[in-house]
Order: C-alpha cells, then sequence, then structure tokens
C-alpha cells in the first residue's frame, strides 16, 4: 500500500529527515519518501491509517494540502 502527500512547509533536508523519522516510527510503515523540493511525502507499507498519518505531519508543523 502507497499514500501520497502534498504539503507546505517542508523547507529543507532537516525538514525531510524529521517527517521521515516521524512517519517510519508509526504502525505498518515499511518505507517513507520526502522531499522538500515540491512538498510531497509517500508513505508505504501495511494497512496504513491516512489520518493518523496526516495529523502526524501536522502534529511537524507542515500543512497537509492533498
Amino acid at each position: 500500500m502507497e499514500i501520497k502527500f502534498v504539503t507546505e512547509g517542508m523547507a529543507c533536508s532537516k525538514c525531510e529527515a524529521r517527517v521521515v523519522e516521524k512517519l517510519s516510527s508509526m504502525a505498518g510503515v515499511n518505507a517513507v519518501t520526502a522531499k522538500a523540493a515540491d512538498g510531497s511525502i509517500v508513505v508505504t507499507g501495511e494497512n496504513l491509517d491516512r489520518d493518523a498519518l496526516a495529523q502526524a505531519i501536522e502534529d511537524l508543523g507542515f500543512d497537509v494540502i492533498e
């Protein structure tokens, strides 16, 4: 299963690393790719909860726009 997000607010590699670290620790997540350049986040895994992932992204201070 793969879930894609488009976000606003990621500005640098440290932002990307914070997102990857936070989401990687969540249940069912196998891999996370975050790109500040276009605000994209791709999460792969099993039985993923899109709402919980989106909330975790927003808790880090980034806006989920899609």
